[in-house]
């Protein structure tokens, strides 16, 4: 398996997890939820489970029990290894010491905005300012709701993704102000060639 394919948030978010003590897939989901960190690390249907056998195949977790509650299924117990440890660690303070270039597809957008026309593009943006405004402030009632038993420490990666939201909510804001008070200079849209031609 190349080394790429484990240095992902996900296998940190597991091995963190497990760190603290032995747990289960469906322990470790919920707590993903629990502590806010889904909202930070992609997960989606079965991408935990996945994450969860790539680990123990590589020697970073393994099966240490079993366990049965009523007429559910048997779950399977992980422990953390040593290599899981080693790799946590290395992982940890690779994230909070360097600045990661991330690729978002919103600014892949941006650079190619001049494509459109000022009116579509600020209506554009004020779409996503209003679906990051709900996010925003979902988040903010779950936080609320959520996490009056836990610590500040365990919730600020989502603390951290609010703040982004504020400063983004704040550029959208500014720039389609901007747009529709035509302080933006804005290219005429080049007109596209007939179809069928080239």
């Amino acid at each position: 398996m190349p080394p790429g394919a484990l240095r992902t948030p996900l296998t940190l978010a597991v091995l963190s997890l497990l760190r603290e003590r032995p747990r289960h897939p469906y322990e470790i989901q919920a707590l993903v939820r629990e502590r806010h960190v889904d909202q930070v690390v992609k997960m989606r249907g079965g991408s935990l489970y996945d994450a969860i056998a790539r680990l123990a195949e590589a020697g970073l977790i393994s099966p240490v029990t079993s366990e049965r509650s009523g007429a559910r299924p048997e779950r399977t117990v992980y422990a953390i290894t040593a290599e899981g440890t080693s790799l946590a660690e290395v992982l940890l303070r690779e994230y909070l010491r360097f600045p990661a270039q991330d690729y978002p597809v919103f600014v892949a957008g941006l650079a190619h905005i001049l494509a459109l026309d000022a009116a579509t593009a600020a209506g554009l943006l004020r779409e996503r300012r209003d679906a990051i405004r709900g996010t925003h402030d979902g988040v903010a009632r779950q936080l609320a709701a959520d996490t009056g038993g836990l610590p500040r420490v365990v919730t600020l990666e989502a603390e951290y993704a609010q703040a982004l939201r504020v400063a983004e909510l704040a550029w959208l804001d500014r720039v389609v102000h901007d747009i529709d008070a035509g302080a933006l200079p804005w290219p005429a849209v080049p007109a596209a060639p007939p179809a069928g031609t080239s």
